[in-house]
């Protein structure tokens, strides 16, 4: 792959950690113009906002964890040096994540990489949804709300709604329910390339939210809306240097299986 000369970093990142990519002999700067690759380095929040951030320029990310988990980063703080010899050699991939895209009801169209979600307002009551993948209704469900998940953001939201982990090279989605009324509603993996709708039937107090990774971006839905949820065309460029390419292990470590409390 490409040497990795120069590379963007966001503050205030670039002012805490930008010394130990320019000891490498990278030059780091605050503005994406210009540069080969971009690393974003926090927690998997910070992670995913520089992502988003990114999209669209085809700027490949390195993910680097400064925080707790990291299930987003290639690389922890304390070995990053591993990686930046990995830049500057160009011995690395590039692995694509796939994207989602909704549009709301105002018309303004969003994108997310872990999930897009249908969520109950905190002064709402529950939610009747049905549920359309490939315009086949799959099932009606009284909820707090649905999402969809990519593989990539199986371990957010996802694994805390009941979700399935995925590998991340697996091209499909999870539809999830958050904290549904029957316990018969069960996660459903269904292909990357499906077209999954959801229409509000019945709402309560403060209209649902549409948020994407997490944020509020497209605005509410009324009874009678329905959303569709599609893969986008745009992909989001991560390096992967290899430090973590044994992904079980590192799933492992991340949540502890194996340890005895």
């Amino acid at each position: 792959m490409k040497t990795v000369k120069k590379i963007f970093i966001p503050e205030p990142a670039a002012a805490e950690y930008g010394d130990i990519f320019k000891s490498a002999g990278i030059d780091v700067l605050t503005q994406r113009e210009g540069t080969d690759a971009a690393a974003a380095i926090g927690g998997d929040g910070t992670i995913l906002k520089v992502m988003d951030l990114l999209l669209g320029s085809n700027l490949p990310v390195l993910g680097v964890n400064a925080g707790h988990l990291g299930f987003l980063a290639d690389s922890d703080i304390t070995r990053v040096e591993e990686s930046i010899a990995c830049l500057l050699s160009g011995d690395y991939e590039i692995d694509n994540l796939p994207v989602l895209k909704t549009t709301g009801p105002g018309g303004i169209c969003v994108r997310a990489l872990n999930e897009i979600c249908i969520s109950r307002a905190a002064e709402g009551g529950i939610l009747h949804i049905r549920v359309l993948v490939d315009g086949r209704e799959v099932a009606v469900i009284a909820s707090d709300g649905v999402m969809v998940s990519t593989p990539s953001g199986s371990t957010a939201y996802n694994l805390s709604c009941g979700g399935p982990i995925l590998h991340p090279n697996l091209p499909v989605v999870i539809i999830t329910a958050i904290c549904p009324h029957l316990l018969a509603i069960r996660p459903i993996v269904v292909p990357l390339s499906s077209k999954i709708e959801f229409t509000i039937l019945r709402s309560r107090g403060k209209n649902p939210m549409i948020l994407a990774d997490g944020m509020a971006k497209c605005g509410s839905m009324t009874e009678g809306d329905t959303i569709a949820v599609q893969p986008s065309s745009l992909t989001c460029p991560v390096i992967r240097t290899g430090r973590r390419s044994d992904y079980y292990a590192m799933l492992g470590k991340k949540l502890g299986w194996g340890y005895r409390g």
